[in-house]
């Protein structure tokens, strides 16, 4: 690979961990078990939706934390270490404060709205006043965490990173050494690690948190892989090393997903932790692998679809739960909500994206300057 060369497989790669969480909040209102502080459609319940979010849900975040931890070494290596503070500053800290101020009291609405009017049964009226005072209170950052742990992510990297270059200590080199292959043994301390990992916080992936004040559980787990990937970067050929085993993996992944959660109720205790890393892991380094062989060429429908992801991710929630909410208690047959919910939030948010965002000082924040052609 040549210094500069654009990873296509990485940037597919990384649109498709964002818009895997439009699938996820999709289906998260039709699954058997209801999900807390999201609305529930008593009339679907499909034990099916449980598993397919659990399946996403285990792989999605880590994939996309690996992926940033990955790019941003290779920027730094790459434009220096001042281009990387000044980019990220545009593309990932102005875009989460303004959508911390601009699109989360809207994206959050609906679900005060849901918890006013079905929860606690108000009058429409008293629902929707109820739902708007809501808004001016703090409600935690909803789907937007994930840049907030990004950005704590890029500073403890960027100082580990500044500290290790100013002492002179030669570590890149023994992790260049080390990272020549990425095979099964290095896979092995990878699962054994995340297994000390779960076990020590007694579960199979951190349970949803939104909060502002930063929860050690989401930096060390995610924290985990947004370094694996930063580390693994020292030596790209130890990342296309993945690419021989990907089938292998992800179909491994894959059916241990489906074993882990027909027999869920009968594991317990450090049998049960160390399933879901082997998952976990063998899930992360399948998608890699695949992503990398498959998805290498520059093509044009896959740049458009990796640039509109971001935008779409932002927008996404105030119409998947709008929608939801509107087909409760419909005609809709329940198996058909699901689809339509999310063929609703693509079609709106990918029109949004191209009539106000890609060609707009925003598209020029969020993924660079784009021209008409």
């Amino acid at each position: 690979m040549k210094p500069n060369e654009r990873i296509n497989g990485f940037d597919a790669l990384r649109s498709i961990a964002m818009w895997l969480g439009v699938v996820v909040h999709s289906l998260i209102v039709y699954k058997a078990t209801p999900a807390p502080n999201w609305p529930h459609d008593e009339s679907a319940g499909y034990v099916f939706f449980d598993w397919l979010y659990e399946y996403i849900h285990i792989f999605r975040m880590p994939l996309f934390y690996f992926v940033a931890g990955f790019f941003s070494r290779l920027v730094i290596v790459q434009k220096g270490m001042q281009y990387f503070i000044d980019q990220r500053f545009r593309r990932i800290f102005i875009p989460f404060v303004l959508s911390s101020i601009l699109l989360l009291p809207v994206s959050l609405l609906p679900f005060h709205f849901y918890k006013f009017f079905y929860g606690e049964r108000l009058t429409l009226a008293e629902a929707i006043s109820g739902s708007c005072k809501q808004m001016l209170h703090w409600n935690g950052f909803a789907h937007l965490w994930f840049l907030y742990y990004l950005l704590i992510f890029y500073i403890i990297g960027v100082t580990v990173f500044s500290l290790l270059k100013k002492l002179n200590i030669q570590l890149e080199i023994k992790l260049r050494i080390f990272f020549e292959t990425f095979g099964f043994l290095k896979i092995i301390i990878f699962i054994l690690a995340l297994w000390l990992l779960l076990h020590f916080f007694k579960a199979y992936t951190p349970p949803v948190y939104t909060g502002i004040k930063p929860n050690l559980e989401y930096l060390l787990y995610y924290g985990f892989f947004f370094f694996w990937g930063w580390v693994m970067q020292v030596n790209i050929k130890s990342i296309f090393s993945l690419t021989r085993f990907s089938w292998l993996f992800f179909i491994s992944g894959l059916l241990l997903s489906v074993l882990r959660f027909i027999f869920k109720d009968k594991l317990s205790g450090p049998i049960s932790y160390l399933t879901a890393s082997v998952e976990t892991v063998f899930l992360v380094t399948g998608f890699i692998g695949i992503f990398l062989k498959y998805f290498s060429s520059n093509s044009k429908r896959w740049r458009y679809f990796s640039d509109s992801s971001y935008w779409v991710y932002l927008v996404h929630l105030v119409i998947v739960s709008s929608t939801q909410i509107l087909l409760l208690n419909t005609f809709i047959p329940p198996f058909l909500r699901m689809p339509i919910v999310f063929i609703i939030a693509l079609i709106l948010s990918l029109v949004s994206y191209h009539l106000f965002v890609r060609f707009t000082i925003i598209g020029t924040y969020l993924h660079g300057k784009r021209e008409r052609k």
